[in-house]
């Protein structure tokens, strides 16, 4: 299982396969589907037969519970961040919502401001904008 990567900064510690960003759920989503061993290759051409076994090994090790994120978590620094694998499947979460870091990540990426945030989510205030950016950046760290 040594093609498996769990790294917080990427995608939250979803379980990749090796550098690739092919996430172990996928395969095995793609494998629960009834997909041959070459189907699965022919869909994620940057895997080997051998990342495909290493996903499948952890799998059965781990069941579903090793195919989500591994956040860090937010602790006494970010009060206004919750992990939590029963929301939004363990990814992080503005506190008492169901919207997502990256949610709001990626709006204020696209160049969106802190207004303009607000808008797309008014039960959200400007504390909770700067404790999701400063959660990113801690756990990107």
């Amino acid at each position: 299982m040594q093609r498996i990567t769990v790294d917080p900064r990427v995608r939250w510690g979803t379980p990749c396969l090796r550098d690739t960003g092919t996430s172990v759920a996928h395969v095995v989503a793609l494998d629960r589907a009834g997909l041959s061993l070459d189907r699965i290759l022919d869909a994620c051409p940057e895997l080997t037969v051998s990342d495909v076994d290493a996903a499948l090994e952890w799998y059965a090790c781990l069941g579903d519970g090793g195919l989500g994120p591994q956040p860090p978590e937010p602790g006494v620094r970010h009060p206004r961040i919750a992990v939590d694998p029963e929301v939004q499947g363990g990814y992080p979460v503005i506190a008492g919502t169901r919207i997502t870091v990256d949610a709001v990540l990626g709006l204020w990426e696209e160049g969106l401001s802190v207004e303009q945030i607000l808008d797309e989510f008014p039960d959200l205030d400007l504390a909770d904008i700067e404790d999701a950016v400063a959660y990113d950046t801690d756990a990107s760290a």
